[in-house]
């Protein structure tokens, strides 16, 4: 700590001092009288009235500006001058200059500006810490730690422009830097193991099937209340010892318990009590909402578990069960391991499926050519089916039977249907039951009702494939099911999961192995006191669904198995400790081996070769702990230690013996380019590159890799987040009586379609017209659904473009992520729009709100959007931000407070600063893109810079965006050029 702040002292001070000195104005003496004589006057008498400390109309003041033309002032001159040249100022009402005096006036300004523009900054270098993403990805890669030890950091503070990575906000406390300390100490005693021990791996598998287990658990299994546990013989656990090419001892889970508190129904019952089972320790269980929409949510059958699609809830209280989606298959438990990786291996496949029909659907005609009736429906027949296709099954009561004998209404009957060996069910409200396609030959078949329904006959008709019905059952069988694992724990209430990785889809129908990986310290864990002694306390949950996308019909997902592994081990020691303790000739000689040990593990820490005076002080903290202790691992493991808290880890340097420019030493380039591009550490190509000097001869090569690899998600998801302020989707709460649609599954979706947006577009490298307008989306089968797409992706989860023909879609402007995040959750917010619009896709950001503004009075609730408005700008102060703010959100008003578009109101229509009529978004992105798209690219660009310097840009450098950007109109203002303009401007490569 002390090192770093003697470190950094002297570039503080240089900064401070060259702040002081720098003036940005010429220094002849014409300059300086032309202020005195002409300017400061002018400022007296027609700007100083009105922009004073007591008075700052708009927030402007010009009572303090004087001839220096402070760094801090430029923005302001700059905006007076614009104002004085558009004759915005001095108000019409008011006295006015004269013609001479006013271009005497603007030329002084221009003429200070162009001076301060070709001045060289001072440099001096920086140091910025890393950001929580940043420090999480580099212990992840430099450890091979997976999990998330960065948890226990604060959340960064936020620049003005909405960044973290700003270095003037990123601080190291005393306080941070003892987390930092307790970080290192625990993610090395999660990497370092002792060779010579024997790891303990739990390994067990549940088999799922109608009668798999010979000898089920005798007793009533309860899981609490509504457990919805499968039939004790339709699942079968069994404890496994894995294939390693190691020694280990094999977990056995616990079998024999003792609690004093159980469940007998929803009753809690007191009272000591001895259980011996396995079956005590794991359970299926199936808890979830009630009331599928059509057919059984799960159901067991020879070949194991079906599962439908796993639809969400809200999870409301008294509105809907807070118990997890419909179709919520679990594996609890009471033990797992602590740490380390796991996997879950499903086996399972795409069931042969038939489509349940909707109700209001119609019976097959009845004379059509090989048509099959069977009527002996009560016992296993076989039927001789003529040829193979599609057919519709129809099935009808005995008449007489379909009422009850009090209320006249028909009865709600369960149908269980055997066609081979597959078995349907469903309530049977209807004869048009199912469509299923069949093979040529004898089928056994079986038709039974629970409440003991007659059943007249059943009659089963060849479909033409040109039928509706037909075309419908095709586009049904050729979906195919995505699997998905979710971990955590269960509560009382419900579940709290969360997802291991990504959905799989499960595309037919042999069985085959789909594979989860994940550490289990990032997934929630029960907090339970080991003593507590109550039946359901500690219980984990491995989830497997189907997983839900847009409502349409799938055929069901079959499980045959559900096997967990972990902790996951290749190889012992595993690689964690076998990358740190390096092979080495030297061995046998610990001081020596420690040396290479620190130097390897240092040099990938710092993302540099390190010194050999750093080399020579971490081997002294070594020599110290194993003259003291004798214990080398240890011993190493507090080098290390020094090494994950040390400044030229925690913080990126750019190391400046001046305030002179100089170009950035390689492997600092290497650093700023990787945790630029992927919010991480460089990997070794980009540090060999570094180490043979060729780095900057090659950048748009290396920028073309790094934009290509899946690291380069890192940085689409932080800085799309926070340029477009995503973080504000993800904290409002919806109204859920006005936007049932908004839902936590869909939100989740919708919040990754920006970052996809903007991947797309980079990938392809278009213009960036295309940001505020496309003629495609960014979308996958939620997305589409909730925009109401007529041509419905078969993606699942996976992002793909897709012409919209819709003129409100397209671009950014209109995604609900921005839009609804732009809300209160009931109502749209013109102001937050046109604020963000300003802010962010034009950079023209408004001044902030002067103090002490009174609030509305609530008398205003009843008026109109656009009369509101006019009541707040009335108040002192406001209108002209407003008139500068309003306009860019007005347009807006056409899209709801969950970002979905209504209806073309008059309220959509607004006069824009420059005068400019619009009406709607369509009409305001048309502008943007014909009369704006010089600024459009700026803006992204100064985000793109800023974000990539990690620090504010001076005004000569955003006046340097400005004019070189021009270069890269005639193309378009493509992405890539965008992000290689970056890369290649002296913002970034110097220091």
């Amino acid at each position: 700590m002390y090192r770093f702040l003697r470190t950094r002292a002297p570039l503080l001070w240089l900064t401070v001092l060259m702040t002081q000195q720098v003036r940005a104005a010429d220094d002849s003496p014409n300059f300086f009288e032309t202020f005195d004589q002409h300017v400061k006057p002018f400022l007296a008498e027609h700007c100083r009235r009105c922009h004073n400390v007591d008075e700052m109309t708009s927030g402007i003041r010009v009572d303090h500006l004087t001839s220096e033309m402070e760094l801090s002032q430029l923005r302001l001159w700059e905006v007076i001058r614009d104002q004085s040249v558009r004759r915005a100022m001095p108000p019409t009402d008011e006295p006015q200059p004269t013609e001479a005096e006013r271009r005497q006036f603007e030329n002084w300004i221009a003429q200070g500006l162009d001076n301060v523009r070709q001045r060289p900054l001072p440099k001096n270098g920086s140091i910025r810490r890393l950001t929580v993403a940043q420090y999480r990805n580099t212990i992840r890669e430099l450890l091979l730690l997976e999990d998330d030890v960065a948890d226990l950091l604060p959340p960064d503070a936020v620049s003005r422009d909405g960044f973290v990575n700003n270095q003037e906000t990123l601080t190291l406390s005393p306080l941070l830097l003892e987390t930092y300390l307790d970080i290192a100490e625990q993610a090395l005693d999660r990497c370092i193991v002792d060779p010579d021990s024997k790891p303990v791996i739990q390994n067990f598998r549940m088999d799922l099937g109608a009668g798999i287990n010979p000898d089920p658990c005798p007793d009533n299994l309860i899981l609490g209340a509504d457990s919805l546990l499968l039939n004790n013989a339709d699942f079968m656990v069994t404890q496994l010892t894995a294939q390693k090419p190691f020694a280990f001892t094999p977990f056995r889970m616990q079998t024999k318990f003792r609690f004093i508190e159980g469940y007998a129904g929803n009753d809690t019952v007191r009272g000591w009590r001895d259980f011996d089972s396995i079956y005590h320790a794991v359970y299926a269980c199936l808890r979830g909402s009630h009331g599928y929409p059509r057919g059984h949510a799960y159901s067991t059958v020879g070949d194991g578990l079906l599962l439908r699609p796993a639809i969400p809830g809200t999870e409301e209280f008294g509105v809907d069960s807070t118990y997890g989606p419909k179709a919520n298959f679990k594996v609890s438990l009471r033990e797992l391991p602590d740490t380390g990786r796991f996997r879950v291996t499903v086996m399972a496949a795409k069931y042969n499926d038939g489509l349940l029909l909707d109700r209001g659907a119609v019976t097959a005609a009845t004379n059509t050519p090989g048509t099959v009736t069977w009527t002996d429906t009560a016992t296993l027949q076989t039927i001789l089916i003529p040829q193979s296709g599609i057919y519709q099954v129809d099935v009808y009561k005995t008449p007489g039977d379909d009422t009850d004998n009090q209320g006249g209404t028909p009865k709600t009957a369960e149908l269980k249907l055997v066609l081979g060996d597959r078995e349907f069910a469903s309530g049977l409200e209807q004869p048009a039951f199912l469509i299923v396609r069949l093979p040529a030959g004898d089928l056994q078949v079986n038709a039974s009702s629970p409440e003991n329904i007659s059943l007249d006959r059943i009659v089963l008709t060849p479909v033409d494939g040109q039928q509706d019905v037909a075309r419908q059952f095709i586009q049904f069988e050729n979906r195919s099911p995505r699997i998905g694992v979710h971990l955590g724990l269960r509560r009382d209430c419900g579940s709290t999961l969360s997802q291991v990785g990504e959905p799989q889809t499960v595309t037919g129908a042999e069985v085959k192995a789909y594979r989860f990986e994940g550490a289990i310290r990032n997934f929630p864990s029960p907090d339970v006191e080991k003593e507590n002694e109550n039946y359901l306390a500690g219980v984990r949950e491995i989830g497997v669904r189907s997983e839900y996308t847009d409502g349409r019909d799938m055929p069901r997902l079959l499980i045959r198995s559900v096997e967990f592994e972990g902790p996951l081990y290749d190889a012992w020691p595993p690689e964690s400790h076998r990358r740190i303790f390096i092979e080495s000739k030297h061995q046998p000689e610990p001081f020596t081996w420690a040396r290479d040990i620190i130097r390897d593990f240092a040099g990938r820490a710092f993302r540099r070769p390190i010194t050999a005076s750093e080399e020579d002080a971490l081997l002294k903290v070594f020599a110290a702990s194993y003259e003291e202790q004798g214990l080398f691992r240890d011993s190493v493991k507090v080098a290390l230690q020094v090494v994950l808290t040390s400044p030229q880890f925690l913080f990126l340097i750019e190391n400046s013996p001046s305030p002179a420019a100089e170009p950035l030493a390689p492997f600092e380039l290497a650093s700023k380019l990787s945790y630029f591009l992927w919010n991480g550490p460089p990997d070794p190509e980009l540090l060999n590159a570094a180490a043979s000097g060729t780095l900057s001869e090659h950048m748009d090569v290396q920028v073309d890799r790094l934009t290509k690899n899946p690291r380069f998600f890192r940085f689409l998801h932080e800085f799309t987040t926070q340029w477009l302020a995503l973080e504000k989707f993800e904290i409002v709460e919806p109204d859920r009586q006005r936007f049932p649609q908004l839902t936590r599954h869909t939100r989740a979706q919708l919040r990754r379609e920006p970052e996809q947006f903007l991947h797309y577009l980079i990938l392809n490298n278009l213009s960036v017209s295309q940001l505020v307008e496309s003629d495609f989306i960014l979308a996958n089968e939620v997305v589409a659904s909730y925009y109401d797409l007529p041509e419905k992706p078969d993606s699942g989860f996976e992002f793909m473009a897709i012409p919209h023909r819709r003129d409100e879609l397209g671009g950014l402007l209109t995604q609900p992520a921005i839009l609804a995040g732009l809300s209160d959750g009931r109502e749209p917010n013109a102001v937050k729009r046109g604020a963000w619009l300003a802010r962010k896709i034009i950079s023209e950001p408004p001044d902030d709100p002067p103090p002490n503004v009174p609030a509305l009075s609530e008398d205003t609730q009843h008026l109109s959007l656009r009369e509101r408005l006019e009541r707040h700008r009335s108040q002192p102060g406001c209108i002209q931000c407003h008139l500068k703010i309003d306009p860019w959100g007005i347009p807006f008003e056409e899209f709801d407070a969950s970002g979905r578009f209504t209806m073309p109101t008059t309220d959509a229509h607004a006069i824009l600063p420059d005068n400019t009529s619009v009406d709607g978004v369509q009409n305001l992105r048309r502008y943007l893109v014909q009369h704006r798209i010089d600024q459009l690219a700026f803006s992204l660009l100064r985000h793109l810079t800023v974000y990539a310097v990690g620090r504010d840009l001076s005004w000569q450098e955003t006046q340097y965006l400005k004019e070189s950007a021009m270069r890269l109109k005639p193309d378009g203002y493509l992405l890539q050029d965008l992000i290689r303009f970056v890369v290649h401007s002296p913002m970034f490569l110097e220091k």
